[in-house]
C-alpha cells in the first residue's frame, strides 16, 4: 500500500493561494446567495416543497505513486409537490472541482423530473426524464495514458411504467428510451480520438409479474428487451454493434416487518447482433438489493448487478461486468456516526482470456454540527488488476462540510 505524504502533497500541489481563496470564497458566496433566495423560490414555486444543500470537500489522492490534491463543491436542489392522487418531483445537482493537474469547472451535472399518478386504488402510472453530463478525470482507468483532454459524456433518458395490483398478483409494464453520446478524446500529440462508435440510441420494453406467497415473501419473473442502434461502426470491430439484448430473471422479494427488505434474482443475459460476424454474448446475470435494519441506529445494505457495456478490446463487442457492493452505517449518538463500504467488480469477455477485477474499501466518519450543517472525514483504498494492462492502487483521504436547508 502506498504511503500518503504531506510533504509530497505540498510539493506537488502547484496551486496558488489565490486559487484556493477564490474557490472557497466563491463556494461560500454561492451558498449564501442560495440560502437568501430559498424563501423567494418557495414563494414562486408554491406549493412545492424545496430542499437545498451544498457540500464543500477537499482531499489528497495518490495513484501509483503520483499524488494530486483537489477541491470540490457540490450544490443540490430538489422540489416535490404531493397532491391527493399524484406526486410531481424534480432535482438538480452538479460537481464543480479543481483538480491539481486539470483546469477547474463542472465535472458532473444531473437533472431529472418525475410524475406519479394513482389512476385507481390498484393502478398507478409513473413517468420520468433525466439528463446527465460527466467529464472523467485524466487518471481514469478507462482513458489512455496519453490523454490530455478527457471526452465529455452525455446521457438522456425517458421512461414510463404502469402497475396494477390484483388480489395476490401484481403486474408492472415499462417502456424506456435512452441516448448516450461521447465526445472526442484529445491526446498528448494534439490529435483527436473519435468516439462516435460509442454513441447510440436504445429503446426498451419490459415487465414484471410477482406473486405473494406469504405476507412476507413474494416471487417474481422480470424480463426486459432492449434494441440498441449505434451511430457508427466500432473502430476495433469494423462492424456496427447494433443488436438486441434480452435480460430474464427469476427472483424472490422479502419484507419482514421493515427489518429486512429487498430482493435477489438470477437469470440469463443475452446479446444478439445484427452483423453476422459478431458472436452472440450469453452470460448468467445476478441482481440484489437488500436492506437490513440492525437495531434502531445501524443499517446493512447489499447490492449486486450484471451488465454489458461497449468493449475496447480488439475483436470483442461487449464487456461483461459483475459487481457486488456492501455497506454498513451506524449513528453512534446524536452527534457521531460512521459508514463502511466495500465494492467488488469483475470484468471479462466471452471470447477472450482477458479479465480484470476491482476492489474498493472506504471508511467515513460523520459529525452533526446542527440541523443545518455536518462535517465528515474519510479514507478510500482502490485496487484494480488487468490481465493485459496490469493494475493500479489508489489511496485517498478526504474531508468536508455539508450544509442543508430543508
Amino acid at each position: 500500500m502506498t504511503a500518503l505524504s504531506g510533504s509530497s502533497a505540498h510539493h506537488r500541489s502547484g496551486w496558488s493561494d489565490g486559487w484556493r481563496l477564490l474557490i472557497c470564497a466563491g463556494s461560500v458566496l454561492v451558498w449564501a446567495v442560495a440560502s437568501h433566495q430559498t424563501a423567494l423560490a418557495e414563494d414562486l414555486l408554491y406549493p412545492f416543497d424545496l430542499s437545498t444543500s451544498l457540500s464543500l470537500r477537499g482531499g489528497y489522492e495518490m495513484k501509483d505513486g503520483v499524488g494530486q490534491s483537489y477541491l470540490e463543491a457540490v450544490p443540490q436542489i430538489s422540489a416535490t409537490r404531493v397532491d391527493e392522487d399524484w406526486v410531481l418531483s424534480g432535482s438538480a445537482s452538479a460537481t464543480l472541482d479543481q483538480y491539481q493537474k486539470e483546469g477547474g469547472g463542472v465535472r458532473t451535472l444531473n437533472l431529472d423530473a418525475a410524475v406519479s399518478y394513482q389512476l385507481s386504488r390498484r393502478t398507478s402510472v409513473d413517468a420520468g426524464i433525466d439528463y446527465g453530463l460527466n467529464l472523467p478525470r485524466l487518471n481514469s482507468d478507462d482513458l489512455p495514458d496519453t490523454v490530455s483532454e478527457a471526452p465529455l459524456n452525455q446521457t438522456f433518458g425517458a421512461n414510463a411504467s404502469l402497475a396494477h395490483q390484483f388480489n395476490k398478483t401484481a403486474l408492472d409494464g415499462r417502456l424506456g428510451l435512452r441516448r448516450t453520446q461521447t465526445g472526442p478524446t484529445r491526446l498528448d500529440d494534439d490529435s483527436l480520438q473519435d468516439n462516435s462508435d460509442q454513441n447510440a440510441w436504445a429503446w426498451s420494453v419490459g415487465g414484471r409479474v410477482s406473486r405473494e406467497l406469504t405476507p412476507i415473501v413474494n416471487v417474481f419473473y422480470d424480463t426486459n428487451v432492449t434494441r440498441t442502434i449505434y451511430d457508427a461502426a466500432s473502430a476495433t470491430l469494423s462492424a456496427k454493434r447494433d443488436g438486441w439484448t434480452f435480460d430474464n430473471r427469476l427472483g424472490v422479494a422479502v419484507n419482514f416487518k421493515d427489518r429486512v427488505t429487498g430482493e435477489v434474482s438470477v437469470g440469463q443475459l443475452r446479446r444478439a447482433y445484427d452483423a453476422p460476424g459478431l458472436n452472440t454474448v450469453l452470460t448468467t446475470s445476478y441482481g440484489a438489493a437488500i436492506t437490513y435494519q440492525l437495531g434502531n441506529s445501524a443499517v446493512l445494505t447489499v447490492s449486486a448487478d450484471t451488465s454489458l457495456s461497449p468493449a475496447t478490446e480488439s475483436g470483442e463487442a461487449d464487456k461483461i461486468t459483475d459487481g457486488l457492493s456492501l455497506g454498513f452505517s451506524q449513528q453512534v449518538n446524536d452527534r457521531w456516526g460512521y459508514e463502511l463500504s466495500t465494492d467488488f467488480g469483475r470484468e471479462h469477455y466471452q471470447g477472450s482470456d482477458r479479465h480484470a477485477g476491482q476492489f474498493a474499501l472506504g471508511l467515513e466518519a460523520i459529525y452533526i454540527i446542527n440541523s443545518y450543517a455536518s462535517a465528515y472525514a474519510g479514507y478510500r483504498y482502490e485496487l484494480s488488476e488487468d490481465s493485459v494492462e496490469g493494475g493500479s492502487r489508489t489511496n485517498a483521504i478526504e474531508a468536508g462540510l455539508r450544509f442543508t436547508r430543508p
